[in-house]
């Protein structure tokens, strides 16, 4: 199945996506910038998604490449938030810290188009980095009650506020999380006329304890939270620019087919309903001209050497029309169809070439 979508990728569908996803995620790891983003993409994707990537070829409009950008940013947003969420699972800390570190000018490229990228891995990081290294069976103060009481009334909030807890870890990191807590531990109360704990007791088991109890578990909800969010929402926009691409590349395929249907055709209709025949001439214009057709198709799709058209007359006729090129695009051939009954048999021959339409 895995094979299938790298080598038919156009033909995914919303339900397989993410397996998608999981498989070409780790090839965004080293792209920096937009033209990495484009060269990573045509060289996965190109061939099967019927990319030009030549050296002669002309270049990709803007518009896809912007496309192709972009669904790469999603794509490795997608993987980024995948692994942190991964770890947080698993408690392994120590690459909550590493997966950024490790990235930095991919990350940089990232920030462009994930603005609020940034806070959420600062503030990843100094949860990994606030982790208690000594067991939580150290001795507590008797004063760990004050402390903490002292703590939630001082910093009642945990975002929202410029002295919130998640503001304070975003903008100053674990250092600023641990002076907090030190310089609230010093300034406790003086109780029955002495300072209670002691300027010269050891504040770490309490700071720890507060740590445990209150603020990982609170910033751990709240990163988990942003980054199932980002999560969800990058694969939604990925799955909006691919598809995006891959229509894009449908229609140059389209155009391709129909610039084989264009020129001059002499028709001849037979109508299996009462056996008559009736010939016609049929003028296909270039794709750029179709708007100039009276009447003009509904539909016109060319796959390989399969034509599709569908006609809406007035009166809500609907004809469709299934046919095959041959005879190295001289002869087209097929079975038409309609809702008032009729069906048989077309013959064309093509009787001039395309020319392009002035004006």
């Amino acid at each position: 199945m895995v094979v299938a979508f790298l080598v038919w990728p156009q033909t995914l569908v919303a339900a397989d996506f993410a397996d998608f996803l999981r498989e070409t995620a780790s090839r965004t790891h080293t792209i920096a910038s937009d033209k990495d983003a484009t060269a990573v993409f045509l060289k996965t994707f190109g061939s099967s998604l019927n990319l030009a990537k030549g050296r002669n070829q002309p270049p990709l409009p803007n518009k896809l490449t912007h496309h192709l950008s972009l669904f790469m940013s999603n794509l490795a947003t997608w993987d980024l938030t995948h692994n942190l969420l991964t770890a947080f699972d698993q408690g392994k800390t120590a690459l909550i810290s590493s997966i950024p570190d490790h990235r930095q000018r991919h990350l940089e490229w990232l920030k462009q188009s994930q603005p609020d990228l940034p806070a959420v891995l600062t503030l990843a990081g100094t949860i990994a980095q606030l982790q208690p290294t000594e067991p939580a069976t150290q001795p507590l103060s008797a004063s760990y009650a004050s402390f903490t009481q002292s703590l939630h009334e001082q910093y009642p909030n945990w975002t929202g506020t410029p002295d919130s807890w998640l503001t304070l870890a975003q903008t100053q990191g674990a250092a600023g999380v641990r002076n907090r807590l030190r310089d609230s531990w010093k300034r406790l109360p003086v109780q029955d006329g002495r300072h209670e704990p002691s300027p010269e007791s050891d504040p770490a088991p309490s700071i720890n304890r507060f740590l445990r109890q209150f603020f990982l578990p609170a910033a751990t909800a709240y990163v988990r939270a942003t980054l199932l969010q980002a999560h969800v929402r990058n694969e939604q926009q990925a799955w909006k620019h691919w598809r995006a691409i891959q229509q894009w590349s449908d229609d140059q395929k389209n155009e391709k087919g129909l610039r084989r249907l264009c020129g001059t055709w002499q028709w001849l209709i037979h109508n299996h309903q009462n056996h008559g025949d009736h010939k016609t001439i049929m003028i296909y214009p270039p794709p750029s001209q179709y708007h100039r057709m009276d009447p003009r198709p509904a539909a016109v799709r060319v796959q390989g050497d399969t034509v599709y058209i569908r006609w809406e007359f007035p009166g809500g006729i609907v004809q469709e029309e299934s046919l095959l090129l041959s005879e190295k695009d001289q002869l087209l051939s097929g079975t038409f169809v309609n809702n008032l009954g009729p069906n048989g048999n077309i013959t064309g021959r093509r009787v001039k070439p395309c020319r392009e339409i002035g004006g």
